[in-house]
């Protein structure tokens, strides 16, 4: 009876090291299943953090290219109110500003335009109809 008490502990205590390998290689395969999926993470990481970057430079650069627009903008504005200014002088001191134009000076004006804008307009469309452009 000693013996058979002997061999069943023996026998008990293999199986408990038996099962104990068992899931010590189970645990190892999980840890090298999470050490590979923390290497995608960290290479999908990395590639976020390069695409952010890039989104940041393009977001200065179109910074820039908005700040220089409204310091033309500013700086046209200023021109305009100085033009204004000037045209309204030059105006009251003109003794012309009173006299109203003739009709046909008027029509004559307009014509002139209309040929002005149509030269621009065909001079426009043979400029981006030469080949290459």
């Amino acid at each position: 009876m000693i013996f058979t008490n002997k061999w069943i502990t023996a026998a008990l205590a293999g199986l408990c090291i038996v099962l104990l390998l068992l899931y010590a290689r189970w645990l190892g395969n999980q840890l090298s299943q999470l050490r590979n999926e923390k290497q995608q993470v960290v290479v999908a990481l990395a590639e976020e953090r390069a695409y952010s970057a890039k989104i940041r430079a393009q977001y200065r650069q179109i910074q820039e290219v908005m700040d220089n627009v409204a310091e033309q903008k500013q700086e046209s504005e200023k021109r305009t109110v100085a033009l204004q200014r000037a045209l309204a002088q030059s105006q009251v001191a003109s003794p012309c500003v009173a006299e109203p134009v003739p009709d046909a000076v008027t029509q004559r004006l307009r014509e002139r335009v209309a040929e002005v804008n149509a030269a621009a307009a065909s001079a426009k469309g043979a400029i981006s109809t030469v080949p290459g452009t």
